[in-house]
């Protein structure tokens, strides 16, 4: 055995596996006994059923079922796989979930199936999922599925990091699952269009290449997201950052609702961007006009009356780039523009409309600090005249590292920018301590502040008194375990409109 197969020791019992702790990386084991038997054995019928239609009459044979179950089967079942072709295409989430709820409902009565929730999350990842693959479907805490050959398939778990899996699958395999995906996203994938980048109707998002460039094998790469989306409260408890950086951050989106700051968070990949981009957005208020531009979508804004998602597209059929719905956006009457990552030319777009007095405007970008952020900026591809990078007001840079067993994503520095003799400034507001792993605050002025006074009727004093007061807010909710994003959003939105009541039930309380 190879030194970089070594187990160490066992770090977590997953839903359906084992996460131990290895050398050069840690590995997931899929416990092949999470259902018994007699729960595989009806699985495997009921796979066979939907794959080829037929065989329902073998249910009848069953005596353990219900009398009405084979009639149920079909008629719930079987219907809505036929009727959205789920045997060609991944299902969305709608449908995902109207399975689960029907599949739930017919399985109360069936006694050998002990865990219902937990057969039908195999059942239907294992016949109209990821098939093969369905431990990536099955697994909250799983970010990434890489597979990179037949027996070299890894995911990145979200506090383990990067871990090998015990799954094996064969070029066959791998190609139906290929196969699905690229119908799910309409996509044409051959050897002559031999790169698949996307995302699936659930909204993972999806990179796979064919032989023509990976001749070892065929690739795959998927990413999915959070079922619920992290919280500020989240990130302060994982000590991402403090909440008086958060406050800080609360109130500089918000703008007090007059002068919201333009913000870009920076870091490499997977630093957490995305997740802080999706916190501070939904610090906007709800009367505001919002129109976010992604590559694939990510972001995660509730259900919001007056948001617009707007998706790049790069296909043989069509080609629309993040530049062209950055335009398009500008004549759509945004209150605020969201970017889901500042790349190419699109960047002068951007902060051309933040010339113009669109304030508000929060996007990502790929640097490791500040200042590299700033020469970036000023590069090709992105060419933006020195004179308008100071229209970014703050930076948020986002880093991670790895602490003995997992990995810790943080938020290293707050930066703020503005302009003196045609030179940018810059301010670190707030740096994170290593000794202390924690985000302090520095003894730098706040410039943002004094910008707030300039443009409001507000003093500096008050200014900080509604970050103090901001701060103890989100205390406060931390304090009461107040943790579904729905609460938050609703107790951030009602502080907007009706501060005198959000303080009375804190004070109050």
């Amino acid at each position: 055995m190879s030194f970089a197969e070594l187990k160490i020791k066992k770090l977590e019992t997953t839903r359906i596996g084992t996460i131990y702790e290895g050398i050069t990386h840690n590995f997931y084991e899929l416990n092949k006994n999470f259902l018994t038997n007699e729960e595989f054995k009806f699985a495997k019928l009921l796979k066979i059923i939907v794959e080829t239609n037929g065989a329902i009459s073998e249910l009848s044979l069953i005596e353990k079922l219900p009398d009405d179950f084979a009639l149920n089967f079909r008629e719930n079942i079987l219907s809505s796989i036929d009727i959205n072709e789920l045997n060609k295409v991944l299902p969305d989430k709608k449908n995902n979930e109207y399975l689960k709820k029907s599949l739930n409902e017919m399985f109360k009565k069936i006694d050998f199936i002990k865990n219902k929730e937990l057969f039908v999350d195999y059942f239907l990842a294992r016949t109209i999922g990821l098939k093969k693959l369905y431990f990536f479907e099955m697994e909250d805490d799983f970010e990434e599925l890489m597979v990179n050959g037949e027996n070299s398939i890894f995911i990145y778990h979200k506090k383990y990091g990067m871990c090998k899996t015990n799954v094996s699958l064969d070029e066959k395999s791998l190609h139906t699952i290929l196969g699905k995906i690229s119908n799910s996203t309409g996509k044409s994938f051959s050897l002559t269009t031999p790169l698949m980048d996307s995302r699936l109707p659930n909204g993972y998002r999806v990179n796979a290449t064919y032989e023509s460039i990976s001749p070892k094998f065929p690739t795959l790469t998927i990413r999915k997201f959070a079922r619920i989306p992290l919280t500020i409260l989240d990130l302060i408890e994982t000590n991402c950052l403090t909440s008086e950086a958060a406050a800080f951050l609360w109130t500089m989106v918000d703008g007090i609702g007059i002068y919201p700051h333009n913000i870009i968070v920076c870091g490499g990949t997977a630093t957490g961007k995305t997740v802080m981009l999706n916190t501070l957005s939904n610090f906007i208020r709800l009367n505001e006009r919002i129109v976010t531009i992604e590559d694939t979508l990510e972001l995660s804004l509730f259900e919001r009356d007056n948001c617009i998602a707007l998706e790049s597209k790069h296909t043989t059929e069509m080609e629309v780039s993040m530049n062209d719905l950055i335009k398009n956006s500008l004549r759509m009457r945004p209150d605020r523009i969201i970017v889901g990552e500042v790349r190419g030319n699109d960047a002068l777009t951007l902060f051309t409309a933040m010339d113009n007095g669109h304030r508000g405007t929060l996007g990502t970008l790929h640097a490791d600090n500040s200042k590299e952020a700033i020469v970036k900026l000023q590069e090709k591809p992105f060419a933006i005249p020195p004179a308008l990078i100071s229209l970014v007001d703050i930076i948020i840079i986002m880093k991670k590292k790895h602490n003995k067993d997992k990995t810790i994503r943080y938020c290293s520095e707050i930066t703020e920018l503005s302009q003196m003799d045609g030179k940018v400034l810059m301010a670190n507001l707030y740096e994170y301590d290593q000794n202390f792993e924690k985000l302090k605050r520095t003894d730098i002025p706040s410039h943002s502040i004094e910008k707030f006074s300039e443009q409001t009727s507000l003093t500096k004093n008050e200014i900080k008194k509604e970050i103090e007061t901001r701060k103890m807010i989100l205390d406060w909710m931390i304090s009461r375990n107040i943790r579904k994003p729905e609460d938050i959003l609703e107790f951030i939105q009602t502080y907007y409109y009706s501060p005198e009541k959000v303080l009375k039930v804190i004070y109050g309380n």
